[in-house]
């Protein structure tokens, strides 16, 4: 493990214990049973409108995936990085970087660093409700998202990535739909219209030429 994802573990250990916005809770009590799917069947599922796309990048936000995750998790990581760059529609972009070459550092910003532990994660409440993952900003090194691997499950590490990447672009929790603070199976599944006017206000960004998914159903009904 490198000296920096050591020394972002180490801000992150001395977070308070309470819950903030860069937390994805679930309460193991009463937890709905997550449907199984493929990454590769989820992305079908998901139907987004389609806009004209930007022009030029406005701004890039760079990732960075550290182990261990198998190929079955970075799979469903990178479908969460790619169902939100057809959400952001070029204006802005995800992007994963490898950023161990040489002067990879000069050339584009500090990334996010996407990695997991096990048990760690403080709870959010007395009882039975935990954390499934967390995201903080690192100042000077980008920041870090941490996924508790052992906490998953059953539920879906894409979905769970998906909603930590809207904390990455500065979204808090919301009442429902991708950045509702406790995980659904149905909730969490694309980037819907609500989080992405969420994005276009914060960045002044035309909601008109961003996209979303429309097959939340059963969510926006709950």
């Amino acid at each position: 493990m490198c000296l920096r994802t050591l020394a972002s573990l180490l801000v992150l250990a001395l977070l308070p214990g309470c819950i903030n916005s860069g937390y994805l809770v679930t309460s193991l009590a009463a937890d709905p049973t997550a449907i199984a799917q493929s990454p590769a069947a989820q992305v079908t599922a998901s139907r987004y409108t389609s806009h004209p796309p930007a022009a030029t990048v406005q701004e890039t936000v760079t990732l960075r995936i550290a182990g261990p995750f198998d190929l079955d998790d970075r799979a469903r990581i990178l479908r969460a990085v790619n169902e939100w760059n057809v959400a952001l529609n070029g204006f802005v972009r995800l992007a994963i970087v490898d950023d161990s070459a040489p002067g990879a550092g000069q050339r584009q910003p500090r990334p996010w660093t996407i990695m997991t532990a096990n048990g760690i994660g403080p709870r959010a409440a007395p009882g039975s409700t935990i954390a499934l993952a967390h995201t903080q900003a690192v100042p000077g090194a980008g920041g870090l998202m941490i996924v508790y691997r052992d906490r998953i499950g059953m539920r879906d590490l894409g979905s769970v990535i998906m909603h930590e990447l809207g904390h990455v672009l500065g979204l808090g929790h919301g009442p429902k739909g991708l950045m509702a603070a406790h995980y659904h199976p149905t909730d969490q599944q694309c980037v819907d219209k609500a989080t992405i006017a969420d994005v276009a206000a914060q960045r002044r960004l035309p909601i008109g030429q961003l996209n979303w998914c429309q097959t939340n159903v059963q969510s926006a009904a709950r």
